[in-house]
């Protein structure tokens, strides 16, 4: 969602930018512990929601099959919202073509290669993504067909306050360079709230965590985090920039500056690397896209394939399913959600919603199951009851309290007003601690904390015809690797490394600039543009190896 990214720096400033790369990096660095412990405590397990029936039983299953499922819907419409938008407005093309054509050019590839394919499409697209920051990066601070641009301190000539003809919403004096900004703020709690829907009760990165090599499992994440972090910084640090300084100039490609449509769906970075390399710009950005999207959609059709196959077909259709019928079923699976995800995008565009709506809708609809999931994984004390009713209680609080909130504060319940940031923060706030509230209410009811041994052996508390069994200290179909000490280490790891890392990105950092109401200085912005450029380039350099090295 690096596009998302660029939008948000657009809107807010410096704040939406930080707020939105620590926020998401710091996501995925605490799922890092969620992989480990599924790694330490499942290891057998296809799918972690296949873990939760094996524990739990089949009510919790079908519960979180039904949020799973929910998660990769909103997350491909998004998607696909965002990349046909940014392909129409720089190539001209239908949108609804589009959203038919992406797909289909991932589920070839996907069902020849399966989950192999992703693993090889998310390394080599991301190398191809890194390339194209540098390059934009380059051109904005050093060479510019731009007259008024070349360097960053002219970029930061164009951003003062008596140059430009906007503002910074909520920020102070209307900066677009500081961090002391109250909606940023705000949407920086609407960030860190909704974005743990995505993560946590996606499907796929559960999935990823289970495929991934027990002592690779941490680092991967970590890797990732350092990668993702990276890219979206690059982007923000310059297009999005650039986009605020030009809009209203005859460099801008389009007539009547930025739009409400444009900012929306996130098409002010396609524009804006038009407005700098022009024909060229388009061609980056749309293989950028291209790039980015069949990557993120790859792995959701991947994992949307294995919870059909193993956790509904196998344990609740035919247990006695050999690979071949299996295969089968993988790969219907795979067509059709493909087709799905085409026609939900092209329904949610011609409805006028944008890909930021969605993206905001689906923290309040699927953030109540972050917190029972995440409890299942890490928490003994958690009764069948209580992961069977918490998330969907939450969600009906969550969404009444997100609409409510929009009819009080704004007199009417739409798609503009539930996408302020007041309402989205409130429905996902409720969204999410409502079970946590229900989780101390309950610890009754939990009798006796749960054998973790029981889930290792893959011990079903409702056993199913087809479960595998496994004796008690047999573990030779783990493999060699398999180390319980070093994962244990590992988990050990990942829990100080993540607390370290988030308290510096989102309380260390963003607080002392927040406190002291700074304003970057020419010379500060040329230090942090460099800070920047040396980091992609790093992360460009290293990613391969790293790869490698724990491959």
């Amino acid at each position: 969602m690096k596009s998302n990214s660029v939008r948000l720096t657009y809107v807010y400033g410096f704040a939406g930018l930080w707020w939105f790369v620590s926020g998401a990096t710091v996501q995925i660095l605490l799922y890092a512990i969620m992989a480990i412990e599924l790694k330490r405590r499942a290891p057998r397990a296809n799918t972690i929601l296949e873990a939760l029936r094996i524990r739990f039983g089949t009510a919790t299953h079908i519960v979180f099959f039904v949020y799973g499922v929910v998660v990769q819907i909103l997350v491909t419409a998004a998607l696909l919202l965002g990349g046909s938008a940014a392909f129409a407005v720089t190539t001209g093309v239908n949108i609804v073509a589009m959203n038919y054509l992406i797909p289909l050019g991932v589920v070839i590839y996907t069902y020849f290669g399966g989950l192999k394919a992703t693993f090889i499409s998310d390394f080599l697209h991301t190398l191809v993504i890194f390339i194209l920051v540098l390059v934009f990066m380059f051109k904005v601070m050093a060479v510019s067909s731009v007259p008024v641009l070349g360097s960053p301190g002219a970029l930061w000539d164009l951003l003062q306050p008596d140059v430009l003809q906007t503002e910074a919403f909520g920020a102070k004096d209307g900066s677009y360079l500081t961090l002391q900004s109250g909606q940023g703020l705000l949407l920086a709690g609407v960030i860190l709230v909704s974005g743990f829907g995505s993560v946590f009760v996606d499907p796929s990165y559960g999935q990823k965590a289970i495929a991934g090599e027990p002592n690779a499992v941490v680092k991967g994440y970590f890797i990732g985090a350092f990668a993702w972090f990276s890219i979206p910084l690059g982007l923000c640090a310059t297009m999005s920039f650039v986009a605020v300084a030009l809009a209203n100039t005859n460099y801008w490609p389009v007539s009547g500056g930025v739009t409400q449509y444009q900012i929306d769906n996130a098409l002010i970075l396609p524009l804006a690397a038009q407005a700098v390399m022009g024909t060229g710009g388009a061609v980056a950005i749309i293989l950028m896209v291209f790039m980015a999207v069949t990557s993120s959609f790859s792995a959701e059709i991947v994992a949307h394939a294995s919870i059909v196959t193993y956790d509904i077909y196998r344990p609740y259709i035919n247990p006695a399913a050999d690979d071949k019928r299996l295969g089968l079923v993988s790969h219907a699976a795979l067509c059709s959600f493909g087709l799905f995800s085409a026609s939900f995008a092209t329904g949610l565009g011609y409805s006028g919603v944008s890909m930021g709506w969605v993206l905001e809708f689906l923290g309040v609809a699927v953030g109540a199951a972050v917190i029972p999931i995440t409890l299942a994984v890490n928490s003994a004390h958690v009764s069948p009851l209580f992961m069977e009713i918490a998330a969907p209680i939450g969600t009906i609080c969550g969404l009444s309290s997100w609409l409510g909130s929009a009819k009080g504060m704004y007199g009417a319940v739409n798609v503009v007003t539930t996408f302020e940031n007041w309402p989205m923060f409130i429905g996902c706030t409720v969204s999410l601690f409502v079970p946590l509230i229900m989780w101390v209410a309950m610890w009754p009811l939990q009798k006796r904390p749960y054998d973790w041994d029981r889930l290792f052996r893959m011990e079903a508390t409702q056993p199913r015809p087809g479960d595998a069994k496994f004796a008690a200290g047999d573990t030779k179909d783990l493999g060699d690797d398999f180390d319980p000490m070093a994962l244990a280490r590992a988990s050990r790891n990942a829990k100080i490394v993540s607390s370290v890392v988030c308290s510096i990105f989102l309380i260390i950092i963003p607080f002392s600039l927040y406190g002291t109401g700074y304003i970057m200085s020419r010379n500060f912005f040329i230090g942090w543009t460099v800070v920047v450029f040396i980091w992609c380039w790093v992360a460009a350099i290293l990613l391969p190896t790293l790869v490698c090295l724990n491959k």
